[in-house]
């Protein structure tokens, strides 16, 4: 009982400081919160709406922005998460801090399972590594500035668990891949999914080296074809309508750092190391913690603001780390010839992936430049994003290190040590509040859009009935409006968007339209007799009430978008039932054997 008792006492107290202090941290500046909550928090009323007006279904269409947009389709709105869930509860900002402690604690569990029961990592070096992957740069800045979509990142364990575990049935760990990528689609998390990716590549050849019985192609083979076959069931319907929308507004975009690749390096370096330890020294040595953010910009070379270039790592890891590569080099490497052309062979897998990770990080070299026209990459930018693919890695190297260091010592040794640097680590979260508020996009006051939440939650609907082209995305509920020139989306440039309503009421008629934007334009022209930006004909004045009101309108669907839709529905209630299925199944076999062995144990005496 002790055993399960005082593991349980840790990760619980690692997850409580470390979601503490990224809410308390996050809101230090409350009602002025980060930039990007502006983007993402309108569009949480705006399908909140939608469920309070109609029920649970799809939004496909809203009057809020644009003068009438698309919003199943775009890949940002996250109509179907867990902060929309709880904003049906609670206000979307503590929706939002209420998931990071979710995802957060999801993360650290099974992280912690990871390492404990897959690698064989005592349960101290687990629970450490664990605090090593949340506690990161890269989350905290995520949260600090509002980039809701990203909040996924503790999440991108799960596969890679779900592909490594020999007790999970191959279909099971499918479908926890299938449900892992489901999430992070339906919340924005792109760019997510792509560090989920370039993880998983750094981490397999990895395994190889720390326990070579996990890589089982038996095993790893049916879980890859499960989960593929899972996941473009579950979200082939939001990949379909987001495929369908970018086709009319192509995201073509690429980084370009104008530095030496040294300096390049020197940049990445100092991302991972970041704020939890550099601070503290310049604090030391009486330097001021804007000399660390100048410099790591000009490193890198990025014009980007610091919350992008930060992902910082505990400074317990990098010296765990640092440890490691010492202990490497003055140890005299044992060449065993058993098995000896495989390890070259991953060795060699293990440093390509590692290039590609850091080319994609650095946007420069050959495999970055044949890479980033495809589909996908060819739309992301801010590539110093990238950087955190390395955290799970390093962080289990700072784990087995850790874990390797407690073998040649005694219990209580181990368990001082572990409290010395597990605390170490909480304690270096705090070395943020060195770094100036305002460096970090504080700058959006959001006591309007939770004031409008509350009028919602006292039954005011907001039905749009004017366009202010000028107007913010978190102004036009309060003004029963729908904007266009100040529309707050990286999908829609302002060459390319560009709709003919007019300021003015949307029930204003020129040339037999009404002065509202008929969204299917943007997505299924063909099914509804549109085009793109043309408006709402006067001879459907019905659907332009429902529009207007939030009403679910009867514009058409293509017959594979209708039957992607019911693909995800029954992919999703046969995941959810299978689960139950296994749990309980598996509860009666544990019950039964455990009460054969008491009664076999009655019988012997």
């Amino acid at each position: 009982m002790k055993q399960r008792i005082l593991p349980a006492i840790f990760i619980f107290l690692n997850i409580l400081v470390i979601s503490v202090f990224i809410i308390r941290y996050s809101t230090a500046t409350y009602p002025i919160v980060g930039n990007d909550y502006k983007l993402f928090i309108p569009r949480l009323i705006d399908s909140h709406l939608f469920y309070i007006v109609n029920g649970f279904g799809i939004e496909w269409y809203t009057p809020s922005f644009g003068g009438g947009l698309p919003a199943y389709p775009n890949p940002l709105q996250m109509q179907f998460s867990l902060p929309q869930l709880i904003t049906l509860l609670a206000n979307p900002l503590v929706a939002v801090l209420a998931t990071t402690a979710i995802y957060l604690a999801i993360g650290f569990v099974v992280t912690f399972l990871f390492l404990r029961d897959l690698l064989d990592f005592n349960y101290l070096s687990a629970i450490l590594g664990a605090n090593f992957f949340v506690a990161s740069g890269f989350l905290i800045e995520r949260v600090v500035v509002g980039h809701v979509d990203k909040i996924t990142f503790p999440l991108i364990v799960i596969p890679v668990f779900a592909l490594f575990n020999p007790k999970l049935p191959a279909w099971l760990a499918g479908a926890l891949i299938s449900l892992t990528g489901a999430i992070l689609i339906n919340s924005g998390g792109v760019y997510i999914g792509v560090m989920c990716l370039f993880t998983t590549l750094v981490t397999f050849p990895l395994i190889y080296f720390l326990k070579p019985s996990l890589l089982s192609w038996r095993k790893i083979l049916p879980v890859l074809f499960w989960g593929t076959i899972l996941t473009l069931l579950l979200c082939g319907s939001k990949l379909y309508a987001i495929t369908t929308l970018m086709k009319t507004f192509p995201r073509g975009v690429s980084d370009h750092y104008f530095v030496s690749w040294y300096s390049s390096m020197g940049g990445l370096i100092f991302q991972l190391v970041g704020v939890m330890t550099t601070l503290p020294f310049l604090r030391l040595i009486g330097k001021s913690s804007m000399v660390f953010v100048v410099r790591l910009a000009k490193w890198i070379g990025s014009p980007y603001g610091f919350w992008e270039l930060d992902t910082s790592i505990s400074p317990v890891l990098s010296f765990l780390l640092v440890y490691g590569a010492w202990m490497v080099f003055t140890h005299k490497p044992r060449l065993e010839k058993a098995f000896l052309f495989k390890k070259i062979l991953t060795g060699a897998c293990l440093l390509f992936f590692i290039v590609l990770v850091v080319q994609f990080s650095t946007a420069r070299g050959i495999l970055f430049e044949q890479l980033k026209v495809l589909p996908i990459f060819n739309s992301l930018r801010t590539n110093t994003r990238f950087t955190a693919s390395f955290i799970l890695p390093l962080s289990i190297l700072g784990a087995k290190v850790f874990d390797i260091w407690m073998k040649n010592c005694s219990n209580q040794r181990n368990l001082f040590a572990f409290v010395l640097l597990n605390g170490i680590s909480l304690v270096a979260l705090w070395a943020y509040y060195l770094l100036p508020m305002d460096i970090q996009g504080r700058n959006f006051e959001i006591n309007n859009l939770l004031g409008t939440y509350s009028e919602i939650q006292a039954g005011n609907t907001f039905p749009v009935n004017k366009i202010i082209p000028a107007m913010n995305d978190y102004e036009v509920f309060q003004a029963q409006a729908s904007n266009t020139i100040n529309h707050y989306d990286p999908i829609y440039g302002s060459s390319s968007f560009l709709p003919l309503v007019h300021e003015g009421s949307v029930f204003d008629i020129e040339d037999g339209y009404y002065n509202m934007t008929d969204p299917t334009g943007y997505v299924f022209p063909f099914e509804n007799g549109s085009k793109l930006f043309s408006r709402i004909p006067v001879s459907d004045y019905n659907k332009l009430e429902n529009f207007i009101n939030r009403r679910q309108v009867d514009w058409k669907l293509p017959a594979i978008q209708i039957l992607l839709d019911w693909a995800a529905g029954l992919t999703f209630i046969a995941e959810i039932l299978a689960f139950f299925i296994f749990i309980i199944r598996e509860r009666i076999i544990t019950q039964s054997f455990h009460h054969s062995g008491t009664q076999h144990r009655k019988i012997q005496v």
